[in-house]
């Protein structure tokens, strides 16, 4: 009873976002992804990642982003991102070791400023008011609070 409330909100969060991931992906590349098959895929390899020990996951939209931007568009592109980050991770853990961790910020902030939505804010006053108080108010308390999840539940 302890732990079922926070997998539950961290459920319905990777869902989300996963989801959201996956619109976003279908606009640009002008596609029709599978909600169910995310979801229930999503849903198998977490509760594997449980059994085991790891850490579950959802669809980053920084590295769809990425992979996006930079041509990729079939399965091998993800694929190939998670098969070169472990990689990284198991032989050059001394190199990533020594990088400052002001370097990281500063990296986090590029990729946020690259991923924010900057048109949607000549859409606020096209939109319907109740959409538009949404975007504003979860934008605010992810940044006021720094975290994503209260924002989300909010």
């Amino acid at each position: 009873m302890i732990i079922f409330p926070y997998a539950l909100v961290l459920a319905i969060i990777g869902l989300t976002e996963s989801l959201m991931t996956l619109t976003l992906i279908d606009e640009i590349t002008e596609t029709r992804g599978d909600n169910n098959k995310e979801s229930i895929g999503q849903g198998i390899a977490n509760t594997i990642c449980g059994f085991f020990g790891a850490m579950g996951g959802c669809a980053m939209i920084g590295q769809s982003m990425i992979n996006i931007s930079n041509g990729g568009r079939g399965r091998m592109s993800g694929v190939s991102a998670a098969v070169f980050l472990i990689l990284l991770i198991v032989f050059a853990t001394s190199f990533i070791a020594i990088i400052p961790l002001a370097a990281l910020v500063g990296l986090m902030f590029i990729v946020v400023i690259g991923t924010f939505a900057w048109p949607t804010f000549k859409l606020l006053p096209k939109i319907p008011r109740a959409d538009a108080f949404v975007i504003v108010a979860v934008t605010a308390i992810t940044v006021i609070s720094g975290d994503l999840a209260l924002a989300v539940v909010a």
